[in-house]
């Protein structure tokens, strides 16, 4: 059950992160070279750009939970 739970993490975070390239490509390939020359950004670097935000968004904000102890390990005999 948990390697399907970090499976859902890690797709929905890989979507998330393409559907977030996609809309950082199309808006910046939108403006003019005068706006981009006026953030700093030329067209050249959109795409990496853009890679870097995904990658950004792919790392998860929250960590999945620990894998739980099994029950022989985590209760102490006496």
């Amino acid at each position: 059950m948990y390697a399907l739970y970090t499976l859902w993490v890690a797709l929905r975070s890989f979507f998330a992160g393409e559907v977030l390239r996609r809309r950082v490509i199309d808006e910046l390939a939108s403006l003019s070279d005068r706006d981009l020359s006026d953030m700093g950004v030329s067209r050249s670097e959109i795409r990496r750009l853009a890679r870097e935000a995904a990658e950004e968004a792919m790392r998860p904000a929250v960590q999945p939970a620990a894998r739980p102890a099994t029950l022989a390990g985590s209760v102490r005999t006496a």
